[in-house]
């Protein structure tokens, strides 16, 4: 395997439980903050960018002040002392997600700005050191997440680019990749929704990426579910969750092991909430995970346990963010907080950061330092 692998979020919910106090204590054992000030941070993206065979951090800094990005070269064992600038450009970063996209072997970095700085693709040099390929979308956008999948499966890499638009109707966007790392002007607008994150993923399982794009200011989300017309991308509309829904941020993931992606999302006025596929293509109401209660503002999935089950991870403003442990049902969850409740949660980054076997946590957050808790092994956890 590449040494440059990227490691990468019914009816009836039993209420939401509290592990012992105990075992609460013992599920996230060491904290490492990676810097020594509060910085307006935004997201964190985990990789090897150096080909040393160690998981690295790319932190995204700015959201509406400009700041320079950073990359934090890991050792393997959960240290990041070596820290050095992305590149020069000091922006309003909201998302710096580690990626292909010139095919070269290496990861490097698509960076998504808030108006008025245009959103960059940051080729790896081979060392973890990298230099600005191109650029994309227009400065004017008020981007706030870009993801990355081949859409056409032309075996080119593509952007999916989340613009917030408050009430008003507004227009999110597919960067085509042309190789090289280079991307498609003009983009081509595919939603209208007021998002903060689109999913790409397979939603029915026809092998065609579709997009879940929920609203994010008091409005109607969807599923877009590509339609093979030709060479062409043409999308039908499938809604899901509220009409009036205020989703921060959503992702995809199996809770309850039936073979179809569910919708897991943050609803800022809402809560943590899930949409449970069914078999028909359609989604349920939504259903609460566990209390509502806080700001909901970053979420994740994975397997924090390692019982087969995704588990879901949710951040909070000025409050504890909290690991949901499924039971394998998706219907029943316990919940173990950890960290600390200072700034605003923003974006997770989850992996082995110390090849211990057991799944840590890097946070990215605004108004408090950013943070990795590391879980702990399983056989120290009994």
């Amino acid at each position: 395997m590449s040494p440059y692998r990227l490691s990468l979020a019914l009816l009836v919910i039993a209420p939401l439980a509290a592990l012992p106090a105990q075992q609460a204590g013992r599920a996230f054992t060491r904290t490492l903050y990676l810097e020594d000030s509060a910085y307006t941070s935004a997201n964190v993206s985990v990789g090897d960018v150096n080909g040393d065979g160690h998981l690295d951090l790319v932190l995204a800094k700015g959201r509406h002040w400009p700041l320079v990005d950073r990359v934090h070269l890991g050792d393997g064992r959960g240290n990041f002392a070596r820290a050095y600038d992305l590149g020069t450009a000091s922006d309003r970063t909201y998302s710096a997600l580690l990626s292909d996209m010139d095919g070269d072997g290496d990861l490097d970095v698509v960076v998504s700005n808030d108006r008025p700085d245009p959103g960059l693709v940051y080729l790896n040099r081979g060392d973890g050191t990298f230099t600005v390929g191109s650029t994309w979308g227009l400065a004017e956008w008020s981007t706030r997440q870009v993801q990355v999948a081949d859409l056409n499966s032309d075996g080119v890499r593509d952007l999916i680019v989340a613009n917030r638009s408050g009430p008003r109707p507004g227009a999110s966007y597919i960067c085509l990749g042309v190789g090289g790392g280079r991307l498609e002007q003009p983009c081509r607008k595919f939603a209208s929704e007021s998002s903060t994150s689109i999913t790409p993923a397979d939603i029915n399982g026809d092998g065609l990426i579709d997009l879940v794009v929920p609203h994010r200011d008091g409005g109607q989300g969807h599923v877009y579910v590509q339609q093979r017309d030709g060479d062409s991308l043409t999308f039908t509309r499938l809604p899901f969750g509220e009409s009036n829904a205020n989703i921060r941020m959503a992702v995809t993931a199996d809770l309850d092991r039936d073979g179809r992606l569910d919708i897991v999302a943050i609803d800022e006025q809402r809560g943590v909430r899930a949409y449970f596929a069914r078999a028909d293509g359609t989604f349920s109401d939504a259903v609460p995970l566990g209390a509502a209660g806080g700001r909901p503002y970053s979420l994740a999935v994975a397997d924090m346990d390692a019982d087969g089950a995704v588990d879901v991870i949710v951040g909070y403003v000025q409050r504890q963010p909290v690991v949901l442990y499924n039971d394998g049902s998706g219907r029943t969850f316990k919940s173990v907080l950890f960290g600390d409740a200072e700034g605003a949660a923003y974006g997770f980054a989850i992996a082995d950061l110390d090849n211990d076997g057991a799944l840590d946590i890097a946070v990215a957050r605004s108004d408090a330092r950013n943070v990795v808790y590391f879980g702990t092994p399983a056989l120290e956890r009994r």
